[in-house]
């Protein structure tokens, strides 16, 4: 069971497959369980995006009408997204994004990619082709620590 929560951690923000992967190994866990915390860290980082959108919309529009105090707020996020991911992933696309991701390192996972995907406009099937690729690219240079140790 305890392997199985090592796993769920993949659907946290910033710990996402940078840190299940290390529990698991911590644990003596089943090397299937790495399978497990790829999908579940692609699969939420998928609905992160959708959610991210829908709220961010709906988000805009109030500020704008209601809170000019969180429309700055909100963009303060996109100025600070577009200096860490924004001009890599503007160069570079949906394989700038991908390699953005698959960095593992603290706020570069499933679900900073969502939001910079969502900040800098690529649509939801770019996004997804990002997420995937870029997950399992940490997923491979995590779980490569794990066979190490």
């Amino acid at each position: 069971m305890k392997c199985l929560y090592c796993s769920l951690l993949s659907a946290l923000p910033a710990i996402e497959v940078r840190g299940s992967i290390p529990c698991l190994a911590a644990l003596k866990c089943n090397p299937s369980y790495i399978a497990l915390s790829y999908l579940i860290a692609t699969i939420v980082g998928i609905l992160v995006y959708i959610f991210i959108e829908e709220i961010l919309k709906v988000a805009e529009k109030f500020f704008e009408k209601f809170w000019k105090g969180g429309a700055r707020l909100l963009e303060k996020i996109v100025e600070r997204t577009e200096k860490g991911a924004g001009e890599k992933v503007r160069k570079y696309g949906t394989l700038g994004l991908a390699l953005f991701v698959a960095i593992p390192l603290p706020g570069t996972g499933v679900w900073s990619g969502a939001l910079a995907a969502y900040l800098l406009g690529l649509d939801l099937k770019d996004t997804i082709i990002a997420l995937s690729v870029g997950n399992a690219i940490a997923t491979a240079i995590m779980s490569a620590s794990y066979l190490i140790h």
